[in-house]
């Protein structure tokens, strides 16, 4: 019996399904949002014979959703939507057209797949940035308590340094009341109370965080590897190994740093060809750990100093530029060292930049 090519149409109530086989007509069923009418739904096709290939669109429920459904076809495919509509263009939408127009795709293999790792590297991104999270809520307090201190003629900490070593941060409890303590002209010391339990507390989810993540790294094989670059510190490595799973499905440089949005965009017209700004599709938090981990390495690194400047060329409106530069080519690297299990080589680094100045420059061998 023929194949049968599946699309579900998912929203949070409802999903339509639409089954494309070759030489029948279209069928189509709507089902509640409810994974055990989802698998009931596909066991009953699997029971009508044929081989069952699945797709739906990626969201934020489809982690879960592909491991509940995944045993129940043979093949399922995660799809990208946003690249879905220029493979299959329509001016008319419903969900039975979103429904069939997955089907159809599917069933000539042009669905743009998402991959979709296994849980446990799920919860890994998910804690990742649940830690990038706090951090930037510690930073809106540490500045809400800043401007609080201010707005009441404290500009300047009690003791010289960091506003929030162990004098500093003793020095506010002492000026903070409660409800009880505050009168009605000195609310602001309730206020700064609150900020600084607020501190206090946040401050232990991330030492919490951040040691179950260390755990993590050091059992990585990955972990070792990647921090042997200069720059690239532990929240560089993990975010990359999370998000990377698995680097054998990356076939070139380009397309694993296109993955993290630092490839340039691309506007072509006849003879025109233009490169734009990087993209920044893909993971946010990886990207801007990237370009950190780049300046430092630059630091670190001759053979990324030099890297840096023969990009930059000595002018400063292209330092941005040089520095996403060698962010790519530190992904460059790191999908290398992934691949083959060795850690950085400064030497390699140096002779592989050297040869490539040799191919752009032959008349100066």
């Amino acid at each position: 019996m023929n194949a049968k090519y599946i699309g579900f149409d998912i929203d949070s109530k409802k999903t339509v399904a639409c089954v494309v086989q070759q030489g029948q007509k279209d069928r189509y069923r709507t089902l509640v949002t409810d994974l055990q009418e989802m698998q009931h739904y596909l066991q009953q096709q699997r029971q009508e014979g044929g081989e069952l290939h699945l797709t739906f669109e990626v969201s934020g429920e489809a982690g879960y959703r592909y491991d509940a459904l995944r045993d129940c076809v043979d093949t399922l495919t995660v799809s990208n939507p946003h690249k879905l509509t220029w493979v299959y263009r329509t001016s008319k939408k419903n969900d039975r057209i979103d429904a069939r127009k997955q089907a159809v795709l599917l069933s000539i293999g042009e669905v743009p797949k998402v991959h979709i790792p296994g849980r446990q590297v799920r919860q890994w991104r998910a804690t990742i940035q649940q830690r990038r999270g706090i951090v930037n809520r510690i930073v809106s307090v540490k500045n809400r308590i800043r401007a609080l201190l201010r707005a009441n003629g404290l500009p300047r900490p009690l003791h010289p340094g960091s506003l929030w070593k162990a004098a500093n941060l003793q020095w506010m409890r002492q000026e903070a009341r409660t409800w009880a303590e505050a009168s009605p002209e000195q609310l602001w010391r309730v206020h700064l109370t609150d900020l600084l339990e607020e501190f206090k507390l946040l401050g232990e989810q991330l030492k919490g965080v951040t040691c179950y993540l260390d755990r993590l790294l050091e059992a990585h094989p990955g972990g070792t590897l990647l921090r042997s670059i200069p720059g690239v510190g532990p929240r560089t490595a993990e975010a990359i190994l999370a998000y990377t799973d698995e680097v054998r499905r990356f076939r070139r440089s380009r397309q694993y740093a296109a993955y993290f949005g630092l490839t340039p965009k691309l506007d072509e017209s006849g003879q025109t060809r233009r490169l734009g700004h990087i993209s920044k599709e893909g993971p946010s938090v990886v990207r801007w750990l990237l370009v950190e981990s780049a300046w430092r390495a630059i630091q670190k690194s001759p053979a990324l100093k030099a890297f840096y400047e023969q990009i930059a060329g000595g002018q400063n409106l292209r330092k941005k530029v040089a520095v996403v530069a060698t962010a790519r080519k530190l992904l460059t690297i790191i999908r290398a060292m992934l691949q083959i299990g060795e850690r950085f080589n400064e030497d390699l680094v140096s002779e592989k930049k050297e040869r490539t100045q040799q191919a752009v420059n032959p008349q100066n061998n």
